[in-house]
């Protein structure tokens, strides 16, 4: 071979050579876990609380849950129910039709979009619409009260023997509460000792006779109540007493909003003092300081509902040293 095609040939290897590397392959994307149904509570006519055990993540995170519904039999599409950050706690599921059985799962969406794999079904058959109560609505609230209604089921009155208002557990290992039980004539309840400015959950359950299951629920009703003017700020906080280990707080009585006060909550560099806290009548704690410290402290007032005022302005200082 002539000196011209070795070079020819050399030349042709060289750019081979350098030309661009084959792409590496890139690792498989994992979708997220299966989720596990962990079970239901409080079926009614057109909803059902479902939990389940969160899925493992994948390659990338889990952005929601999805739940959807088939009707056995049925050629329809699934149907998308509810999308839900949530896991391990009970997940009110709506939209479902009354004397149903529907087959519910569950699947786990990534933030890319990528689906997981269904869960096992969970099969429900939801009750007739005449056995189950309205919703519980509020017709009056106050700040701390509600009064509270439902619908009775289209029954005859003799076949009701009570009805229970129940606050739905969050969990499947939380139990259940019920607020309060009712005669079959009565349909509405007052409650008490609740928090301002604060949204509840209710359902009403009718208790039978006549032997058909307790587990009549209406649907979820809520009840806000009315938000509450807080206590003022305390005010003048100092510090009057130093010894060498300790150091007595004190400042001026907040106003009170609209109850009255129940107690004083005292901080220091941003945590709880640890010492008790006053009562309504007592305006000074003593601490203990270490000498050369600096100390932020500031206080702040609640009222017999609860509610805690804004804190004081903070007060500085420095414990004298030894």
């Amino acid at each position: 071979m002539g000196l011209k095609n070795l070079l020819g040939v050399a030349l042709a290897f060289a750019l081979v050579a350098s030309g661009p590397t084959p792409a590496q392959a890139s690792a498989p994307v994992t979708p997220p876990g299966t989720p596990q149904a962990a079970g239901t509570q409080f079926l009614s006519a057109a909803t059902v609380d479902l939990a389940w055990m969160p899925a493992a993540t994948g390659t990338n995170p889990i952005a929601a849950y999805e739940v959807y519904a088939r009707r056995p039999g049925w050629t329809y599409p699934d149907q998308l129910l509810t999308t839900t950050t949530s896991a391990w706690v009970f997940v009110p599921i709506g939209g479902l039709r009354p004397a149903t059985t529907y087959q519910l799962y569950v699947r786990a969406r990534d933030t890319s979009g990528l689906p997981g794999p269904a869960s096992a079904p969970v099969t429900i058959t939801t009750l007739p619409s005449d056995i189950v109560p309205g919703p519980p609505v509020a017709t009056d609230a106050t700040a701390t009260t509600a009064t509270v209604s439902w619908r009775p089921p289209a029954v005859a009155i003799e076949r009701i023997a009570g009805y229970d208002l129940i606050v739905p557990s969050a969990t499947p290992t939380q139990p259940i509460q019920i607020r309060t039980s009712m005669g079959p004539s009565t349909t509405s309840a007052q409650l008490t000792g609740l928090r301002p400015g604060t949204t509840y959950t209710f359902i009403v359950v009718a208790r039978y006779t006549d032997g058909t299951p307790r587990s009549a629920p209406s649907t979820h009703g809520t009840v806000t109540t009315a938000p509450s003017v807080p206590p003022s700020p305390p005010s003048d906080l100092t510090v009057t007493t130093f010894t060498p280990t300790s150091a007595t707080l004190s400042w001026t009585a907040s106003a009170p909003g609209d109850f009255p006060i129940s107690r004083y909550y005292t901080y220091v560099n941003g945590g709880a003092l640890g010492v008790p806290n006053p009562g309504p009548d007592v305006r000074t704690v003593t601490f203990a300081v270490s000498p050369g410290s600096t100390y932020e402290v500031y206080v702040r007032a609640v009222d017999q509902a609860g509610i805690y005022s804004a804190p004081s302005e903070t007060f500085t200082f420095t414990a004298p040293g030894q």
